[in-house]
C-alpha cells in the first residue's frame, strides 16, 4: 500500500500539479478570470434548458454531475483528510478555482467539435484531440482513452459504496457489492437514455439529502467551525511529512483528490456534456462550472468540515465509514442508515455515467459498428463484475480505503496530464469561441437569443 501512496504522490506532484496550474492560469488570462465573472450564470444555468433527443441541457450535466459527486466526494474526502491532513480541503478548495475554468474550457470544446453519427451526439476529449492535432492528435487521443477504460478494472465506485453499507447495517462487504452491480447491470440494459433519466432524478435529490444531513451536524457543532477553518487553513502550509508520508501531503492529496472529485482536467464530463442541445458551446460550459462548484465547494466541504469539526478524522476510521461515524456521533445510528443509502445512491449514479463515458470512448476508437457492439458488450458485462473483485481484493488484502484511493489515484494522473497538455494548446480556440458567445451576448455572460456566430474550426 505504502508503494501505490508514495507513487501517487509523487506523479500527483511536480509533475501534475505544474501541468494543472500552468493550463489554469493560461485559461484564466485568456479568459480574464471568466470563472468568476460567469460564476453567477453559471449557478442561473440549471434553469436553461436545451432540446433534443439527449434531453435538456440540464440532463447532461446531471449525467456528468452523476459521475463527478459520488463516493470520491464521501469515502475520498474522507481518506484525504487523514492521508494528508485537515490542510487537505485548503487546496481541494484552492485546486477548484482552476478547476472550474478548466472544466469551462474542456465541456466547450467537446460541445464545439461534437459530432452527430448514428441517430446520437458524440464528443469530448478524444474528438477535440483529434480534430484540433489531426493525425497526430488521434494517438494523443487513444492513449487518452486508454488511461481512462484503466478506471474499468479500477471501479473504486463499488468498494466505497459496500464498506458503507456494510459498516451500517453490520452486514458482509459482499453483499451490497453485489447489489450495487445488479442495480447496474439493470439500468444499463436501458440504454444510454435510460441512463440519463436516472441521473436527472437522482443526483439533485441525494445531493440536497447529503448536504441536508451534514448541514444538521454541522449547526450542532457550530462551535468547532471557526477553530476547524483555522486548523484547516494552518494544516495547508505546514508541509512537513505526517503519517510517514511525503512533505507537502496535504497539497498533494488535495490537488489529487479535487481532480478525481471534479473530474476538472481529467476529461471524463465533457463526454456527457456534449450530448446537450445548446445554442452556443459556451454556455455548456457554464454547466461545466457549475458542476466543479456542486461538487467541491458544496459537497467535498461538507464532507471535509463534517469529519474535521466533529474530531472523527483523528478515529482511525478511513473512507465512507468516518463520514457515517462523525453523522452517527451527532445524530444517531438512524440518520447513519439513512446516509449510507445517500451513498449507495451516489454510486449507482457515478457507475452509470462512467458507462456512458465508456461508450463514447469505445465509438470513437472503432469505426466498425459490429466492432463497437462487441466492445460495449463486453464493457457492459465486465464493468460492474470489476467492481466486485476490486472490493474482493480490497478486502483480502486488507489495504482498504488508503489502498483503494491510491490506485484511483494512480488512474487518474495519465489521462489528466494528457487532457492537460492538449488544452493548454487549444487555449487560443477556446479564446476565439469565448469571444464569440460574449460579443453576441448583450450581458457578456448570457443572453437568451444568442446566436452562435462563425468560428473558424
Amino acid at each position: 500500500m505504502l508503494f501505490f501512496e508514495r507513487l501517487a504522490g509523487f506523479l500527483w506532484g511536480v509533475p501534475a500539479l505544474s501541468l494543472f496550474l500552468v493550463c489554469g492560469v493560461c485559461l484564466t488570462v485568456k479568459s480574464r478570470f471568466f470563472q468568476l465573472r460567469a460564476l453567477p450564470a453559471a449557478l442561473l444555468s440549471p434553469f436553461s434548458k436545451g432540446k433534443g433527443r439527449d434531453g435538456s441541457s440540464f440532463r447532461a450535466a446531471c449525467v456528468a454531475i452523476g459521475g463527478s459527486v459520488g463516493v470520491a466526494n464521501i469515502s475520498g474526502v474522507s481518506t484525504a483528510v487523514v492521508t494528508g491532513g485537515p490542510g487537505a480541503l485548503f487546496w481541494m478548495l484552492a485546486a477548484s478555482f482552476f478547476g472550474m475554468i478548466i472544466k469551462v474550457a474542456e465541456v466547450t470544446l467537446a460541445s464545439f467539435y461534437k459530432v452527430k453519427r448514428g441517430g446520437r451526439t458524440w464528443g469530448g476529449p478524444t474528438y477535440y484531440m483529434e480534430s484540433f492535432f489531426g493525425a497526430k492528435g488521434r494517438a494523443a487521443a487513444i492513449t487518452f482513452g486508454a488511461g481512462i477504460m484503466l478506471s474499468l478494472f479500477l471501479n473504486v465506485q463499488n468498494c466505497a459504496v459496500s464498506e458503507a453499507v456494510s459498516h451500517a447495517f453490520s452486514v458482509p462487504v459482499m453483499i451490497p457489492s453485489l447489489l450495487l452491480a445488479a442495480l447496474t447491470y439493470i439500468t444499463v440494459a436501458g440504454g444510454l437514455s435510460a441512463i440519463g433519466r436516472a441521473s436527472l432524478y437522482l443526483v439533485p435529490l441525494m445531493c440536497l439529502f447529503y448536504v441536508g444531513c451534514v448541514g444538521t451536524v454541522l449547526v450542532k457543532n457550530a462551535g468547532n467551525i471557526i477553530p476547524s477553518l483555522k486548523l484547516i487553513i494552518k494544516d495547508a502550509f505546514d508541509f512537513r511529512p505526517i503519517a510517514g508520508g511525503c512533505a507537502g501531503a496535504a497539497l498533494r492529496t488535495g490537488l489529487a483528490r479535487s481532480v478525481y472529485s471534479n473530474e476538472a482536467g481529467w476529461g471524463t464530463s465533457p463526454m456527457a456534456h456534449a450530448a446537450a442541445e445548446v445554442s452556443h458551446p459556451v454556455k455548456q460550459g457554464l454547466m461545466g462550472e457549475l458542476e466543479v462548484f456542486v461538487d467541491t465547494a458544496v459537497v467535498c466541504m461538507a464532507t471535509g468540515l463534517l469529519v474535521v469539526c466533529t474530531g472523527a478524522y483523528e478515529s482511525g476510521l478511513s473512507g465512507a465509514p468516518l463520514a457515517l461515524f462523525a453523522i452517527e456521533s451527532a445524530l444517531g445510528p438512524a440518520a447513519k442508515i439513512c446516509v449510507s443509502l445517500s451513498v449507495f445512491a451516489f454510486g449507482l449514479s457515478s457507475a452509470l455515467s462512467w458507462y456512458a463515458y465508456y461508450a463514447t470512448l469505445i465509438y470513437h476508437a472503432f469505426k466498425s459498428e459490429k466492432a463497437r457492439k462487441r466492445a460495449m458488450e463486453a464493457v457492459t458485462l465486465l464493468s460492474p463484475l470489476f467492481g466486485v473483485l476490486v472490493t474482493l481484493f480490497v478486502q483480502k488484502s486488507g489495504g482498504g480505503s488508503r489502498l483503494l484511493w491510491a490506485l484511483a489515484d494512480l488512474s487518474a494522473v495519465f489521462p489528466a496530464i494528457i487532457n492537460l497538455s492538449a488544452l493548454i494548446f487549444m487555449r487560443n480556440r477556446f479564446g476565439a469561441v469565448l469571444r464569440d458567445f460574449e460579443a453576441s451576448s448583450g450581458t457578456k455572460i448570457l443572453n437568451k437569443t444568442e446566436k452562435r456566430g462563425k468560428i473558424k474550426a
